[in-house]
């Protein structure tokens, strides 16, 4: 059964609530109906929105990198390209391993996914509480989509 955005949209916003969103808001981390007119012009200006569906969730960190959770995919800026990734695209999502990186959950701000072709995109995020949102409405969205 294909999900409408409208519905999609619900539910991605139920599960950040669900997460303790917005009430655990670092200050990086937004719904998008919530931001500026000028940040969701520019936004807007990086996606195809018939590909992409309704924006939801921006997450963003200092260092300018960003996510953008909408409806039908996931989009990302590396700081140097925009990408996104259909939901029904994504093969694997990883955290960090916790034997390679020294970070401490709370500070995990990267999301890894492989597509079907193996192809692997980083996400960015602010902390580890945005980093687990993402994480696990990523996880919703697929398996809804599937």
């Amino acid at each position: 059964m294909k999900k409408t955005d409208e519905y999609m949209l619900n539910r991605i916003k139920w599960k950040a609530v669900k997460h303790g969103f917005p009430k655990r808001s670092n200050g990086y981390t937004f719904f998008f109906d919530e931001l500026p007119e000028s940040i969701k012009r520019y936004l807007k200006s990086n996606l195809n929105e018939d590909l992409s569906g309704i924006p939801v969730i921006f997450f963003t960190k200092p260092s300018n990198q960003w996510t953008l959770l909408c409806t039908k995919r996931v989009v990302g800026y590396s700081g140097e390209n925009v990408f996104g990734l259909n939901f029904q695209d994504i093969s694997e999502i990883e955290t960090y391993p916790f034997q390679i990186t020294k970070k401490n959950k709370l500070e995990w701000d990267e999301l890894t996914i492989s597509d079907k072709q193996n192809n692997r995109y980083v996400f960015h995020t602010y902390d580890g509480y945005a980093h687990n949102l993402l994480h696990n409405a990523l996880l919703m969205c697929c398996q809804l989509n599937a």
